[in-house]
């Protein structure tokens, strides 16, 4: 649903103080215009592109005499014309509003697939208001008629857009094409939108006291008073007429102090959603298929700004949309959803135009895996609300613990902040210690890429200042006092829910009971993987030993700081390590990791799941422990570098010992066909397996088995399944090595094709060989060997009925 068809046709008295200055030839009166400084628009296809055919499905007696007065129209102007083109794109009429008259609508979008895409560079409608301030309360919009028609098309390009027209009382069929910028097309709004700013470059503008926004073919003048709002829209009427735009008589809101702008009710520094996009949203039926779920959310969606916390509210709608495959399966946490979205759009407030002049106030704060916030500016003594933002967090931070995540909603609406602020001052309120968290805590959680972008948008920047507050809500945000105590202390709330143990440190505690370091080291010699770990003092060997050739790098860390902590049970400890990754399993990832049932943040399952529950079982067992993290291989002399580069070398020393380890046998075939079905005699040959025996001149050895002159058998097609089935369960062969093994000693009717399928349908071999699906051959029908082996799935769409389609 466009924005045209939310907004009622209303129509506006041209003032006479406008009306007898203006040039007369710049409203609308049915001709569109053309752009005296526009040049033929050309369009390029992509590389590779195909022709488009599509023919055009049958169209009602009525609606082509409903669009038959357009067509005709359009062909006396020279908008359309007669053409024959390879491309072909179908039409389709469509009713107005008033059930009346129609619109000529044509289905674009297989030109749109090959037309090469140009870099949008239309305004984006959220923040294009930001360059309008509070004093500037009287306001113009002028709506150019019929816009993209008022540039011509270049004649080699007029060939995509032609469609097949029959003429409803003369049955003439003929191909008619565009010559002029057609609707529906994708690139049509960024073309136009670009010729209108360049055309509006060379406007002289009569000060530099007012302001004049553009959206594609919609403009905004925006004035301090009557008077100077007056001057500007004559003046720049008599430009666009005078170039060869046209402006919608009836839609020219001249000269007032409220106005709607694409859907937004302005006045007086605020803005509002327009009532008549409310009411149409609220008034759409509830939603039975997922396009119109899609539909719905697309278009409250766009009002999300004026809705707190929209995209916490709307969570459960995208949930059932991905879900859903037919018809919605509408919850009950679905359906409060969609009448609470429609409730606080009703009520949605009026906000206050951004003005980049003056410092912003952003209250940012995080819930159930959402970035929420509050942008606000100053109005007197008041704060008001310019935006509401709401954001989903990226699956990784919302893993994080509780401050982590305040912080990631910190960036988040940040991000979103800019957008308005344009580089004016941000004071962000929050309810956590920020700058401390990412420091002390940050990097047990965030990869270095993530550290370094938190650091460089929080710390770094100028026009930013974060401010620790107690608020609890935005509506103390916004009307509360913002000096408010904090009674949550975040790096401890951090240490004591997701630590290993709460009393875990990550600096030496003080006269400990020993120091050991630990090492795990994997690594190949001689084309073969060794593995082993060392519990080590600065100079003694505690523990160490080898491990399985299998064992990675860092399940033998893992190991070797399990070993180091069970070896201090009820003891102070000091422990080393130079493996990060140990290190942040113990002292940030393991606990919620079994919180989550060991899950990573996507639900896939954790490397290392057993030995991850080790450690943390083996770290409640010392008294008192701290542990470090340091840097590998250093060639210093202090104390922690000595002891680690001892554990380093005995790692790798025992890793050399040959470990005690599961000796895994390898399937080898015996050279042998010995099945118990050989031992049958007089099996029975059918017709086909005679006629095999024949040609292959086979004899009978004495057991009423048929054997060529090498000495192979000839097995019988009803036999020849259960052979073939029962030699690959030894080898699980590929179904081409298998048919070589079996030639040796057998043959028989379609023994490759049933090696082949019976290799397929293997178990085992479907769950450890990838891409073992049937590869479907286009264009023909395969025959089976065997009933069930072959499926074919069709369907029959039926006509849609009363506006439903039936599944």
């Amino acid at each position: 649903m466009s924005l045209n068809q939310l907004q009622e046709d209303q129509v506006f008295d041209i003032p006479d103080e406008i009306e007898n200055q203006v040039y007369p030839e710049v409203w609308a009166k049915g001709i569109p215009g053309r752009v005296k400084t526009a040049t033929p628009v050309e369009i390029k296809l992509k590389a590779g592109a195909s022709v488009v055919r599509i023919k055009q499905y049958p169209l009602k007696l009525q609606d082509r005499k409903g669009i038959k007065p357009i067509i005709k129209d359009f062909l006396q102007f020279g908008i359309l014309r007669e053409c024959e083109s390879e491309f072909n794109t179908p039409i389709l009429p469509v009713k107005k509003p008033d059930g009346l008259n129609y619109r000529l609508v044509q289905d674009l979008r297989a030109i749109n697939k090959i037309v090469e895409d140009i870099h949008p560079v239309v305004a984006n409608p959220y923040t294009l208001m930001t360059r309008l301030k509070d004093e500037l309360i009287w306001f113009t919009v002028i709506d150019l008629k019929d816009a993209f028609f008022s540039l011509p098309l270049a004649e080699s390009s007029q060939k995509l857009f032609a469609f097949e027209w029959e003429d409803p009382d003369t049955g003439r069929k003929v191909q008619l094409t565009w010559t002029v910028l057609p609707q529906g097309f994708k690139n049509s709004p960024t073309i136009f939108g670009s010729q209108l700013a360049k055309d509006l470059e060379d406007w002289e503008k009569p000060d530099d006291q007012a302001v004049l926004l553009q959206y594609v073919d919609d403009l905004l003048i925006a004035a301090s008073t009557k008077e100077q709002c007056l001057e500007w829209t004559i003046s720049l009427l008599n430009f666009l007429g005078l170039r060869g735009y046209r402006v919608a008589r009836n839609k020219a809101q001249l000269v007032r102090t409220k106005v709607s702008y694409m859907g937004i009710q302005l006045s007086g520094g605020r803005r509002e959603l327009g009532q008549e996009r409310k009411e149409a949203i609220c008034q759409m039926p509830q939603p039975q298929t997922i396009r119109e779920l899609q539909a719905f959310l697309g278009m409250i969606g766009w009002c999300r700004l004026w809705i707190l916390d929209y995209a916490m509210i709307a969570k459960p709608l995208y949930e059932i949309l991905k879900e859903s495959q037919g018809p919605l399966n509408w919850t009950g946490e679905a359906l409060t959803a969609y009448r609470r979205l429609k409730k606080e759009l009703m009520r949605a407030p009026a906000l206050g135009i951004p003005d980049v002049s003056k410092p912003f106030l952003l209250y940012s704060y995080e819930r159930q895996g959402y970035a929420l916030g509050v942008l606000a500016q100053h109005l007197g003594p008041y704060r008001r609300a310019v935006a509401y933002f709401s954001r989903k967090l990226d699956e990784v931070s919302k893993g994080w613990p509780t401050c982590l995540r305040a912080v990631a909603a910190v960036i988040v609406n940040i991000q979103e902040a800019r957008k308005f602020t344009i580089g004016q001052q941000i004071t962000v309120y929050v309810t956590h210690t920020v700058s401390a968290v990412l420091e002390q805590k940050g990097a047990h959680w965030l990869s270095p890429q993530r550290f370094l972008k938190y650091q460089a948008l929080l710390v770094e920047q100028d026009d930013v200042t974060i401010i620790t507050s107690g608020i609890v809500n935005p509506a103390a945000f916004l009307s509360g006092t913002l000096e408010q105590p904090v009674t949550h202390d975040c790096l401890d709330t951090i240490e004591a829910v997701y630590s290993s143990r709460p009393d875990l440190l990550d600096t030496p505690l003080e006269n400990p009971d020993q120091e050991l370091y630990t090492d795990g080291s994997s690594f190949v010699s001689n084309g073969k993987r060794r593995a082993g770990y060392a519990v080590t003092t600065e100079n003694q060997v505690i523990e160490s030993g080898s491990l399985p050739a299998n064992t990675s790098a860092q399940k033998a860390e893992l190991i070797a700081l399990t070993r180091a902590l069970r070896l201090s049970e009820k003891q102070m400890v000091n422990i080393w390590t130079d493996s990060k990754y140990a290190f942040g399993v113990i002292h940030a990832h393991g606990a919620i990791w079994k919180e989550r049932g060991l899950l990573t943040s996507h639900g896939a399952q954790i490397k290392n799941s057993d030995e991850v529950l080790d450690l943390l079982e083996a770290v409640q067992l010392p008294l008192k422990v701290a542990v470090m993290h340091c840097k590998g291989h250093q060639k210093g002399k202090t104390k922690v570098e000595i002891g680690n580069r001892f554990a380093d070398r005995i790692a790798r020393q025992v890793a050399m010992e040959d470990s005690k380890e599961t000796q895994i046998n390898v399937l080898i075939p015996d050279g042998y066909l010995q099945q118990d079905v050989f031992k049958i005699s007089n099996p029975s040959y059918g017709k086909e397996d005679q006629k095999l025996v024949l040609d292959l001149e086979g004899k009978d050895n004495g057991e009423g088995w048929m054997c060529t002159p090498e000495g192979k058998i000839i097995v019988p097609t009803n036999l020849l399944w259960g052979i073939v089935k029962r030699e690959h369960e030894k080898t699980h062969w590929a179904a081409d090595a298998m048919y070589q093994m079996l030639i040796l000693y057998i043959v028989g009717r379609n023994l490759y094709t049933i090696t082949q399928q019976v290799v397929k349908q293997c178990l085992v071999c479907i769950k450890n060989n990838p891409k073992t699906g049937h590869k479907i051959s286009l264009g023909n029908l395969s025959k089976g060997n065997y009933p069930g082996q072959l499926w074919q799935i069709d369907f029959s769409e039926l006509p849609r009925k009363q506006g439903y389609r039936s599944p």
